[in-house]
């Protein structure tokens, strides 16, 4: 697991994430030890960068008025260790003149998972559904390298990549519950871990993402509790056909 990612903070019906609209978003960097050197910077969809300053493990993020997708980054440098924390976050406002995959493009220095791509505007991450990342060291593909995948309800793989780097991921249905309405469900949240060592150097690097049930889960919960339903109206209004000496129960 890695040290430092990132997390949503009093979110369980949002997005975490990857909400639209104007509302403040809060995030919490995890794993922080006092005595490291972070440092938080805010990459816009036009590719402006803006410092941010953290309150306590948290950040609260205002609208940059900008729409599309935005990177949270961390950085963290303790001793021989450097730490990369990345969240990318959907914004509404003023179209801009890049694109999600410039953003992507951005090499941020050591080790990065970079989504291939992200999911479009209204899509999300779902499970069952199979997504594609890949890992670089300095800009350049890290074949046949290791990453850990987990859920914050229990699930983990390990899978590695292949000679360009990447590494293909089906998100798994793991939910305790799912509520048989659209987007009713709180969201998952998963993190993609990975480590690399270099002349001495070891570089971490995390990935978090919100993610929901699959279209076609929510809508077969949603028909199983229509078809209990309907049979429960149905077997009351048999019920209330049936000649009282019927409907009495056997002594």
């Amino acid at each position: 697991m890695a040290d430092i990612y990132w997390q949503p903070v009093n979110n369980p019906k949002g997005s975490g994430g990857h909400g639209h609209g104007r509302m403040a978003k809060a995030f919490q960097l995890m794993g922080l030890k006092g005595s490291t050197d972070t440092s938080v910077f805010y990459i816009h969809s036009d590719l402006e960068s803006s410092d941010l300053s953290l309150h306590g493990d948290a950040v609260h993020l205002k609208s940059t008025g900008k729409n599309n997708y935005h990177a949270l980054v961390a950085r963290q440098q303790q001793d021989d260790i450097h730490r990369l924390a990345i969240r990318y976050i959907y914004n509404n406002g003023r179209p801009v003149n890049t694109s999600p995959s410039e953003l992507l493009a951005l090499n941020l220095g050591g080790l990065q998972i970079i989504p291939s791509p992200l999911p479009r505007e209204h899509w999300k991450y779902k499970s069952k559904s199979l997504y594609r990342f890949q890992v670089t060291f300095e800009g350049k593909p890290l074949a046949e390298h290791g990453l850990l995948a987990t859920t914050r309800f229990g699930s983990n793989e390990i899978l590695h990549t292949d000679q360009s780097g990447f590494i293909e991921l089906v998100i798994p249905e793991d939910f305790p519950e799912i509520i048989p309405l659209k987007r009713a469900t709180p969201p998952g949240e998963i993190q993609l871990f990975s480590s690399y060592s270099s002349e001495g150097q070891v570089y971490e690097a995390s990935l978090t993402a919100a993610y929901h049930p699959s279209d076609s889960s929510w809508k077969s919960v949603s028909l199983g509790a229509l078809v209990v339903l309907i049979g429960l109206i149905f077997g009351f209004y048999i019920n209330r056909k049936l000649p009282e000496h019927n409907r009495r129960k056997a002594k």
